[in-house]
């Protein structure tokens, strides 16, 4: 068993460490959030740090790195609280894995890398067409992380969009959407389904 402390990562060299700290916590379900400036051009970012945050009424969360460089989905955010999510599935992730890139403000990555719009007739922020899983989000707060700047933006979910019919019990498996997670900056992976396990109530 190898053992790195606080004060090795520290002196790592900085690819390595984002990388290595990264695949501490594992993979995680991707996401496309899609927002909008006030002249209708939309912005596309890639997304791996997606939280559930409550079921009733329905809340989710997103990290944002630190604004002391223009983050664009948040300047749009501030602008109009309002964005698409849009998970990840296999047939376009090479495609979404382009919108890390930092564009000039105004450039729509949707453009750029061939990213198929859905526009919904009662929606004013598009869908990814290829996206089996979507939801349209409403941000209603967000908080800043003082130890590093990072910010956690709260969105609450106001409607969902799903490509095969829920269980009774309402779940539904991510290996039949042909979900992707993510590890790293550039890491995917498929989605395997395992089990459910029950739940048991303490006596």
């Amino acid at each position: 068993m190898l053992i790195y402390t606080a004060r090795d990562l520290e002196r790592a060299d900085r690819g390595w460490r984002i990388n290595f700290i990264n695949c501490l916590i594992g993979v995680k379900n991707l996401h496309v959030l899609i927002t909008r400036n006030t002249n209708r051009t939309y912005n596309a970012a890639i997304f791996n740090s997606g939280l559930h945050l409550g079921s009733s009424p329905p809340f989710v969360g997103f990290l944002l790195r630190p604004t002391t460089v223009p983050r664009h989905t948040y300047e749009n955010l501030r602008l109009y609280p309002f964005a698409t999510l849009n998970a990840v599935s296999e047939g376009f992730y090479k495609k979404a894995h382009q919108t890390h890139l930092k564009l000039p403000y105004g450039e729509s990555e949707l453009d750029l890398f061939g990213l198929a719009l859905d526009e919904g007739i009662d929606e004013d922020i598009p869908y990814l067409t290829e996206s089996p899983l979507r939801a349209r989000l409403r941000l209603v707060e967000e908080h800043l992380l003082t130890m590093n700047q990072t910010r956690l933006l709260v969105f609450a979910v106001e409607t969902v969009h799903i490509a095969i019919e829920p269980d009774s019990d309402g779940f539904f498996r991510l290996d039949d959407l042909h979900l992707v997670a993510g590890s790293g900056c550039d890491a995917y992976w498929q989605v395997k389904y395992l089990s459910r396990e029950p739940l048991h109530q303490r006596r």
